[in-house]
């Protein structure tokens, strides 16, 4: 099946949504990739001939954030830094593109195939692939991620065993919460059950991390919702008190219509307000893998050489929304500057998801095998306890 695609907008339980399981169809691979088709993320159509380069901002845009990858998917000026200001950035070219975009289409694809599961308390990330990706591809194989509920794709970016996550996710195995799963071998802790927790318990590594000298930096996920309770604040006082080397990364959301009051949205942006507490703050867009990655990349490299904690808040868009445009997809965005530069062709999508959708599938076999198995085993044990 040819890219990822997504059937047409459901609505399911009063909301609109989309249910990014099946294909629109197929895509003719014999045009150009800038030609009028299927785009290979989620089924954004495109446009025909070549996009603009500067391209008219919408609602789903987000205001004062750092870019690198513009709407087209070209860098911008800022992708090259000021040779006064090289010491302090890292270089667009640094980073294996082709790599990030792997990772990115991979963790898509664990989404989708866990959508199709009916998961309890499942929550899908479409949308929040450069965030997840780049955390777990940054982060030093010996430092630890303190994930949320929603970023499965750090444990699957950090090398995690496929079917060992859906052990989890099944409920074979229960360390934490219904939908969620943690590889302690590759440094990812489980996500509690009580929500937020996950941040004062990021913060008391950090500090013994600090207490160990071993120059190790603490990264921490959250959602912007979490900035209004007590467990962030407890957070953000213990780093700032104690200068410690935790990175929080937090997901804030674009709300074109204005945010409702359950998102508990209050005030300036998050990073404004974790500046005001005396942390290194930067607001990247979400949908930007390489500014977010930049950006994630600076906070790690402070808290490693002891400069204190950091906040980068990355502002992404939900591609579950029937509304969201297909430029605020990262995936899609990374995409089109991986065409705009000769690296991305049909092949090559083809060619990657045909290997991870394999990988994928038959993990969730083997562990739904051995579901059944216990569920069998279960039966015989509650007969014998009858008789």
């Amino acid at each position: 099946m040819p890219f990822l695609t997504c059937a047409q907008p459901q609505v399911i339980d009063g909301g609109p949504t989309r249910d990014s399981l099946t294909p629109l169809g197929p895509v003719d691979t014999t045009a150009s990739p800038r030609r009028e088709g299927v785009s290979p993320c989620l089924g954004h159509p495109r446009v025909t001939g070549e996009v603009p380069h500067a391209m008219e901002a919408t609602p789903w845009d987000p205001d004062d954030v750092e870019l690198r990858l513009d709407a087209d998917g070209r860098l911008t000026d800022e992708a090259e830094p000021a040779a006064g200001q090289r010491e302090h950035s890292t270089n667009a070219s640094s980073l294996d593109l082709r790599a990030l975009y792997k990772a990115m289409v991979r963790a898509r694809c664990l989404d989708l195939a866990l959508a199709r599961l009916g998961l309890p308390m499942w929550a899908p990330s479409a949308g929040e692939e450069a965030v997840t990706v780049a955390c777990g591809t940054l982060a030093a194989p010996e430092e630890w991620i303190f994930p949320g509920s929603r970023d499965i794709a750090v444990s699957l970016t950090r090398g995690a065993d496929l079917d060992d996550l859906f052990v989890q996710l099944l409920g074979l195995r229960r360390a934490g919460p219904p939908g969620t799963a943690g590889a302690p071998d590759r440094r990812v802790a489980q996500v509690p059950e009580t929500l937020g927790l996950h941040l004062p318990l990021a913060a008391g590594h950090a500090h013994a991390e600090k207490l160990a000298g071993s120059r190790r930096a603490t990264v921490a996920l959250l959602g912007e919702g979490l900035c209004s309770t007590g467990y962030y604040r407890e957070a953000l006082s213990l780093a700032v008190a104690c200068d410690l080397p935790l990175v929080l990364v937090c997901k804030s959301q674009v709300w074109p219509d204005g945010a409702p009051m359950e998102a508990g949205v209050f005030g300036d942006g998050v990073s404004v307000r974790a500046r005001s507490m005396g942390l290194w703050s930067r607001r990247v867009d979400g949908a930007d893998p390489i500014a977010v990655a930049q950006a994630v990349e600076r906070a790690l490299t402070r808290a490693r050489q002891g400069h204190g904690p950091a906040l980068v808040e990355a502002v992404v868009t939900q591609m579950l929304h029937k509304d969201a445009p297909a430029h605020r997809d990262p995936i899609e965005r990374l995409r089109r500057h991986l065409d705009h530069t000769g690296v991305w062709t049909a092949t090559f999508q083809d060619v990657i998801e045909a290997e991870i959708r394999g990988h994928i599938s038959r993990a969730q076999e083997r562990a739904q095998e051995r579901a059944q198995e216990r569920g069998h085993e279960l039966g015989e044990l509650e007969g014998g306890r009858d008789a």
